[in-house]
């Protein structure tokens, strides 16, 4: 940046989230997830049917080793969990994939005009939203293939969709700005993902994990906070005791808060030096 340039900042605005900052953007916001969307699945031969392809390849081929090992007796039964921890899991990768890439994506953005910087991580969130609401198409039919019953708990379902969000969000936010002076962070969100499904419930449930780990390490397991969020959706959905624990249950769904603060407050203190560095 040259001594010349200017940095306009609206003195209205405030230096930490407000929601009041989001609604005078709103259409901002709209027309960065419109774009997103649009060039997502722009010259790609199946378009959005890949918001169904990919989820149902993964559900696929992880239900099929999760019925071998556990040797269930119902397969579509087996598949159907594996499914809804897998749409929920996918959710948060995407997410945090996208949100982590997304300042760095829309670094052309700084120079023309000022906004709230969160304005842009924030629209990858309702592109993400789209596509795991168009895959629970894949849910639906798995749950008339099974024969499974809707229960009352299905009212919280959306609560902790939103947790699956707030997750994404809140940790893809620390990675968006470590990513702005750091570009290796592009190479370790996919690492990080990868190795993450293996220490999370979405093929095997949480009691098949904590089964098999030592006493003192269970905390640490809980720590993740998506157990809270996989467990709880499948509470939802299907009742019994999808909850292994209620207290490492609370414990995740607090580690998923803790990470949405420490997430914008990091994004916020560093946020008008973005431009230094882009």
């Amino acid at each position: 940046m040259s001594k010349q340039d200017k940095i306009i900042i609206d003195s209205d605005l405030s230096s930490f989230f407000s929601i009041k900052d989001i609604l005078r953007y709103k259409s901002l916001l709209n027309n960065l997830a419109k774009r997103d969307f649009l060039v997502r699945y722009k010259q790609a031969f199946a378009g959005i049917m890949w918001a169904l392809i990919k989820p149902l390849i993964s559900i696929l081929v992880f239900g099929y080793i999760s019925s071998k090992i556990n040797n269930t007796g119902n397969t579509a039964t087996n598949f159907v969990y594996v499914a809804s921890a897998m749409l929920l899991w996918q959710l948060f990768s995407n997410v945090f994939n996208d949100v982590s890439n997304s300042i760095i994506g829309n670094a052309n953005l700084f120079s023309k005009v000022y906004f709230p910087k969160i304005i842009i991580p924030l629209s990858t969130i309702l592109v993400c939203l789209v596509d795991f609401l168009i895959s629970l198409i894949i849910l639906i039919v798995l749950f008339i293939i099974a024969g499974q019953t809707i229960h009352w708990h299905i009212i919280l379902a959306p609560f902790f969709i939103l947790l699956t969000l707030i997750n994404g969000f809140g940790i893809g936010l620390y990675f968006a700005t470590i990513n702005v002076k750091y570009r290796d962070v592009k190479f370790i969100v996919p690492v990080i993902l990868q190795f993450g499904m293996y220490v999370t419930p979405v093929i095997f449930n949480t009691k098949y994990y904590l089964d098999r780990m030592p006493e003192w390490l269970h905390w640490l397991f809980c720590l993740n906070p998506m157990v809270g969020a996989i467990d709880g959706f499948k509470y939802t959905l299907f009742g019994g005791e999808a909850i292994y624990n209620i207290n490492y249950f609370i414990m995740s769904v607090c580690v998923s808060f803790l990470f949405l603060v420490i997430g914008v407050k990091y994004f916020y203190k560093f946020e008008r030096d973005f431009v230094d560095y882009i």
